[in-house]
C-alpha cells in the first residue's frame, strides 16, 4: 500500500467523531506498521505480540488495582472482562462482542468478534494479522487463570478470520482445555 492511500476514506468532513476517530486510528497504526516492517522485517509478528502482551497485563493490573475490584473468578467472567477491557481500552473504535460461549467436555470456549477493527483495516494480509490483539488476550487470560489458580493443561487462542484477509470481522477463537479427571 502506497503512503498516499487512505486506509478508510476520512478526510471528507463528512464521518461522525466515532469514524473520524476509527479512521484515523486506523491510518495511524498502518503507518506504524509500514516502517516497524521496515526497520525490523523478520519482527514484526513478535513485536506486536509482544506489546500486545505488555498491554494486556497492565491493563487487567492497572484497571484491578486503580478500580479496587475483584478479578472475575471463572471462564464466562474472564471472557465478559476481556470483552469489556478489548471495546473500551485497546478497541474503543470497534464493536466487540461475544459470538460464542460454551462448555465441552473438558474445555471451555469462546469467540470474540471485532467488527471495523481499526488494528485491520485497509492492511491486505494472506493470513490472520492481529498479532497485538491475541498477545492482548493471552496475557489477560492468563494472568486471570493464574490469579483464580485455574487449573488447565492448554490455552490456545487462535484468529479464525482476520478483515486484513479478508474476513468480515476479526474472530478470536479462545479455547482452555481442563485436566482430565480420573
Amino acid at each position: 500500500m502506497s503512503e498516499q492511500e487512505d486506509v478508510i476514506p476520512w478526510w471528507q468532513g463528512r464521518l461522525k467523531e466515532r469514524d473520524l476517530m476509527r479512521a484515523f486510528f486506523a491510518k495511524t497504526w498502518n503507518k506504524l506498521g509500514n516502517r516497524i516492517a521496515v526497520m525490523f522485517p523478520d519482527s514484526v509478528k513478535d513485536l506486536y505480540y509482544s506489546a500486545g502482551r505488555l498491554a494486556g497485563l497492565e491493563a487487567q493490573r492497572e484497571y484491578f488495582r486503580v478500580g479496587k475490584q475483584k478479578p472475575p473468578g471463572d471462564f464466562k467472567g474472564i471472557v465478559e472482562f476481556l470483552k469489556m477491557a478489548l471495546g473500551t481500552l485497546i478497541v474503543p473504535f470497534g464493536n466487540v462482542e461475544i459470538e460464542n460461549l460454551y462448555k465441552l467436555f473438558l474445555d471451555e470456549e469462546a469467540i470474540i468478534r471485532i467488527q471495523d477493527n481499526p488494528y485491520a483495516s485497509g492492511y491486505d494480509a494472506d493470513e490472520p494479522s492481529c498479532y497485538f490483539l491475541k498477545g492482548f488476550t493471552e496475557a489477560v487470560i492468563e494472568y486471570l487463570t493464574d490469579y483464580n489458580r485455574m487449573e488447565y493443561e492448554k490455552l490456545q487462542i487462535v484468529e479464525e478470520t482476520c478483515m486484513s484477509a479478508g474476513g468480515d470481522a476479526c474472530r478470536f477463537k479462545i479455547t482452555l482445555t481442563y485436566p482430565a479427571r480420573g
